[in-house]
């Protein structure tokens, strides 16, 4: 079987590293991505094999057949973090750390995954804390009279700008989420997927359901109204980005709603399981490769590799 055609980075040295020495060989440099990564628990979290960590290495099948998915393979600079806000993330200090390591390499292309925490856990806690049973409707109500959206859009706009200026051509890829169908359920931590730290830990979450039962005391209803801030997130946030003629030139998006609608692929009330993500990452793959498209083709030849 061929090595992995993918590279997991850390975020400081070791990327740095790895860039400078793809440098030395120029068809190696030429055909493979360099690709700047920023998220949350989808990009991050330990549970499972993760939305990026599926993008970062081949499918098995990918891997036997020796097929390179992205030339001789993607750098990957990654600094997600499990349970990141995009008021966080993209607040002015935060994108000027981002920038400082944008401006320094010839990023192709640029991966975002954030939004989903903002409006989950203590917001939701907040939002709904003292009130009594409602409508779906009514509930969604609130979120949408809160500005959450205005402010995670205007994050979210900060950086694309502030991107763009540094590099006016290389595109900026985000994504939905998909709609949860376990409401309730915690992150459950194993040694199989969090090692000896399992052991001094009973789970994360859950995150939405018990915010929000006070006003929507049944599952159907807290499962329809996280559906609700979903198609908000989309409609709200991601396509104004996209069709807004300013960040609309380099930002788009990858849709992945209603991938997921079998509870047998989410293994908590908000992360997929190993093999849910593996669905997800098929979607999101089809359009990296349209937004890689001038890098993307045949790996160089192997004496070149070689130097």
């Amino acid at each position: 079987m061929p090595s992995s055609q993918s590279l997991l980075t850390t975020r400081a040295g070791q990327f740095r590293d790895l860039y400078r020495e793809l440098e030395r060989y120029p068809a190696a440099f030429h055909s493979t991505p360099v690709i700047f990564c920023e998220g949350d628990s989808w990009f991050a979290t330990p549970l499972a094999m993760n939305l990026l960590d599926w993008l970062v290495y081949p499918s098995p099948e990918d891997e036997a057949a020796g097929v390179p998915l992205f030339g001789a393979g993607g750098l990957f600079f990654r600094t997600e973090r499990v349970g990141d806000l995009a008021i966080d993330m993209f607040s002015p200090r935060g994108v000027a750390d981002l920038s400082d390591w944008y401006r320094d390499f010839a990023f192709d292309l640029v991966l975002l995954s954030g939004g989903g925490n903002d409006f989950v856990g203590d917001f939701l806690g907040q939002l709904f804390e003292g009130t009594t049973e409602m409508s779906v409707d009514a509930a969604f109500a609130r979120v949408e009279a809160s500005g959450r959206y205005d402010a995670v859009r205007a994050s979210y706009h900060r950086l694309i700008e502030a991107f763009r200026a540094v590099k006016p051509q290389t595109p900026i890829l985000a994504h939905s989420y998909d709609y949860p169908q376990r409401m309730g359920e915690r992150a459950k931590f194993t040694l199989g997927n969090l090692g000896l730290a399992a052991l001094f830990s009973h789970g994360i979450g859950p995150w939405i359901a018990p915010n929000i039962a006070s006003a929507l005391p049944r599952a159907d209803d807290q499962r329809e109204f996280a559906k609700a801030m979903i198609d908000g997130f989309v409609d709200k946030v991601l396509v104004p980005l996209r069709d807004d003629p300013a960040s609309g030139r380099v930002f788009d998006f990858v849709d992945l709603r209603g991938t997921l609608p079998d509870p047998e692929f989410w293994a908590d009330e908000m992360h997929p399981t190993s093999v849910g993500f593996a669905m997800l990452a098929r979607v999101f793959r089809r359009q990296m490769r349209k937004k890689l498209s001038i890098k993307l083709g045949p790996p160089p030849d192997r004496d070149t590799l070689d130097g």
